[in-house]
């Protein structure tokens, strides 16, 4: 009796631990900056991006167990010299150099999430919305670089930029990502 006790419960439990949700590849960030009047867009991502995930039988807890940093200084444009112009621009201070994001809320009903965003030491709730294909959860929302406190890196970089944008940069940069996963 004891032993089909404890392999009822045996079953159970691996049962569970295969609908739990976790991490199924890296996770991938992209930006979208935007310049000249005809708001021409320019993206890019990162390559030092940390992510600490828990598994969990809840696809919320999943998603909202989050802690991402990215490393500011390692932007990736596809062009180096853009690199180097947004580096010595956007995050040439220190406190820049770092972006912090967790997701606080996630509204399953409308496919919206808030993500809580830290640059520059200043936190601001973003709206994104979201979509589940192929086992990888897509989002995408919008900031404006201004409301991180970084009006003075802006006007550099826009400053430094002039020509090529054609007198015209935006402040405004749509962000998004993928986070392949597993149940």
């Amino acid at each position: 009796m004891k032993i089909k006790l404890l392999i009822g419960v045996f079953c159970l439990f691996s049962f569970i631990s295969l609908n739990a949700y976790e991490l199924n590849g890296d996770l991938k960030v992209q930006w979208t900056g935007y310049k000249t009047e005809d708001k021409v867009g320019v993206s890019g991502s990162f390559k030092d991006i940390k992510l600490d995930i828990k598994k969990s039988d809840d696809f919320v807890e999943f998603l909202k167990s989050a802690n991402v940093e990215i490393n500011t200084l390692t932007l990736d444009s596809g062009l180096e010299v853009r690199n180097k112009s947004m580096i010595s621009t956007l995050f040439s201070l220190k406190s820049s150099q770092k972006i912090k994001a967790t997701i606080s809320e996630v509204d399953e009903d409308s496919h919206t999430l808030t993500m809580k965003l830290t640059m520059n030491e200043v936190t601001k709730d973003v709206s994104m919305r979201y979509m589940i294909k192929d086992r990888k959860f897509r989002a995408k929302g919008e900031i404006d670089i201004l409301d991180y406190n970084m009006n003075d890196s802006f006007a550099k970089f826009a400053k430094e930029c002039f020509d090529l944008h054609k007198g015209k940069t935006f402040s405004e940069v749509t962000v998004a990502f993928e986070l392949p996963f597993k149940e």
